[in-house]
C-alpha cells in the first residue's frame, strides 16, 4: 500500500497545538457566553438590528455566527504552521535530487507537489472536523450550564414575602415567593416572544412606578399573561399581585427598549413573574437552542469525517498512480 507523505512533526507538539484550538474555541464560546448573558457588545448590536428588521432577535445563530467568526482565525494559523513545515521538508528533501537528470527530478516534485497538497487537504479537513466537534461540546455546555442556572432560581412559592409600596424600597429585598400589597401603578407595557421550532410563549411586561419622593429609578418589574392583556393597559395599577420575585431576570433587549422610552431601569431591579414555570421558560428554551445548534455541528463533524476517509482513499489512489508513473519514467 503506497505511503501518504505526511509531516513528521513531533506528536507532543501536534497534540499541543490541537489542545490550543480548543482551548481558543472555548475561549471564543465563553466571551459571547458572557456578551449574550449580560447583552452587550456585538451580541447586543445584532440583537437589535434583528428586532429592528424582523421584529425578533436570533440569539442561538448571534452565537453560533459571532463564534465561528472569531474563532476560525485559529484554523488559519494552524494551516499556516502546517504548511511552513512542509516547506521545510521539502527544502530538505530537495538535497537528495543533486545529480539526477532534468526529466528525473521534474518526475519526483511532481510526486511531491502532490503528496503536498494531499497531505495538507487532509490536515485542513481534519482541523475542520475538530473545529465542528469543539463546538458541539462547547454548545452542550453551555446547554447543561442554562440547565443548571435554574437550580439557582428560586423554587417554591409557597409562604410569600409580603411587600407594600414603601417596603418596596428598602434596600435588600429577597428573592423567591412575593406578594404585592397596596396601591402600584405600572408604565408602559411591552410584549417580548421566545421559543423555538414550534413552541413560542409571549409573555407581557410592565415597569412599577415607585412613590413620589423616592428615587425615580425602576426597580420593579411585573409579568403579565396575554390572558390579562384586556384587562390592563398602560399607566393603570395593581392592588394585589402575587408572583416569584427574581433580580436582573429582564430580556436585555426589554431593558435597552424602556431606556429609548425614558425610563431609567435600576442597576439592581427586580422581575415579579407569575410563576415558576414562567420564570424557568427562558433558560428552557436557551438550552433547547445550544442543544440544537450543537447537533446540527455534530451532524457537519460526523460528515466531514465521512469526507475525510474518501478525501483519504482518493489521495492514496493518486499516490500511487504517480508512483506508478515515476517508476515507469525512471525505467524508460
Amino acid at each position: 500500500m503506497t505511503e501518504i507523505w505526511r509531516p513528521k512533526a513531533p506528536v507532543r507538539s501536534r497534540a499541543l497545538r490541537l489542545q490550543l484550538l480548543w482551548l481558543w474555541v472555548l475561549v471564543v464560546v465563553l466571551y459571547f457566553s458572557w456578551e449574550a448573558a449580560s447583552y452587550r457588545g456585538l451580541f447586543a448590536i445584532m440583537a437589535e438590528w434583528q428586532f429592528d428588521r424582523l421584529g425578533q432577535d436570533l440569539p442561538t445563530f448571534n452565537f453560533c455566527l459571532l463564534t465561528m467568526v472569531f474563532g476560525w482565525p485559529a484554523l488559519l494559523i494552524l494551516r499556516r504552521r502546517r504548511a511552513r513545515e512542509l516547506d521545510e521538508r521539502d527544502a530538505v528533501a530537495n538535497r537528495a535530487l543533486i545529480g539526477l537528470d532534468d526529466e528525473s527530478v521534474a518526475h519526483v516534485l511532481e510526486t511531491r507537489r502532490l503528496k503536498r497538497e494531499g497531505a495538507l487537504a487532509l490536515l485542513a479537513a481534519r482541523d475542520y472536523m475538530h473545529f465542528l466537534f469543539g463546538f458541539t461540546a462547547a454548545l452542550w455546555f453551555a446547554a447543561v450550564m442554562a440547565l443548571l442556572w435554574t437550580l439557582a432560581l428560586p423554587s417554591s412559592m409557597d409562604n410569600p414575602r409580603v411587600y407594600t409600596p414603601d417596603s418596596l424600597q428598602q434596600p435588600q429585598i429577597h428573592e423567591g415567593a412575593a406578594a404585592f400589597r397596596g396601591t402600584l401603578r405600572y408604565g408602559r407595557i411591552s410584549s417580548f416572544s421566545r421559543g423555538i421550532l414550534f413552541a413560542r410563549r409571549t409573555a407581557l411586561y410592565a415597569p412599577l412606578f415607585p412613590p413620589k419622593g423616592a428615587n425615580p429609578d425602576i426597580r420593579y418589574f411585573v409579568e403579565f399573561l396575554p390572558a390579562e392583556r384586556p384587562d390592563i393597559h398602560s399607566g393603570s395599577v395593581i392592588t394585589h399581585r402575587e408572583g416569584v420575585l427574581v433580580r436582573s431576570d429582564l430580556p436585555g433587549a426589554l431593558i435597552r427598549l424602556y431606556r429609548y422610552l425614558g425610563y431609567h431601569p435600576s442597576p439592581r431591579y427586580y422581575v415579579l413573574y407569575v410563576n415558576l414555570a414562567t420564570m424557568r421558560w427562558p433558560y428552557y428554551v436557551i438550552a433547547l437552542q445550544f442543544l440544537l445548534g450543537g447537533a446540527t455541528f455534530l451532524a457537519s463533524g460526523l460528515w466531514q469525517r465521512r469526507h475525510i476517509g474518501k478525501l483519504r482513499t482518493k489521495v492514496r489512489q493518486d499516490a500511487a498512480a504517480q508512483q506508478r508513473t515515476l517508476r515507469e519514467a525512471v525505467a524508460a
